[in-house]
């Protein structure tokens, strides 16, 4: 699976954008978000789906940390397969 993280630091907390696109013969089943160790997105999808895309706003307000989001996704025969993206808030 194909896995685009990006995040974008707003006056109050993070916009957090997460795509998942499934390779040739894959479906994806689920997909689990977390962002500083806590669970922001678990959604079960339809048999068949190859793309999926969410958007979380407001995420954390403190600025200057230090943050880790980690996104894993579950294909048709439950194997999962995860990305994890961690940076530092600009002061």
């Amino acid at each position: 699976m194909q896995f685009t993280l990006n995040h974008q630091r707003q006056a109050i907390g993070q916009l957090i954008q997460v795509t998942v696109v499934a390779r040739d013969g894959q479906s994806i089943t689920e997909v689990t978000t977390t962002f500083d160790g806590f669970m922001i997105g678990d959604d079960s999808l339809a048999p068949g789906t190859v793309q999926y895309e969410r958007g979380f706003d407001g995420q954390s307000a403190a600025s200057g940390a230090s943050h880790k989001l980690v996104v894993t996704a579950f294909d048709q025969d439950n194997n999962p397969e995860s990305s994890t993206k961690i940076w530092t808030d600009q002061v």
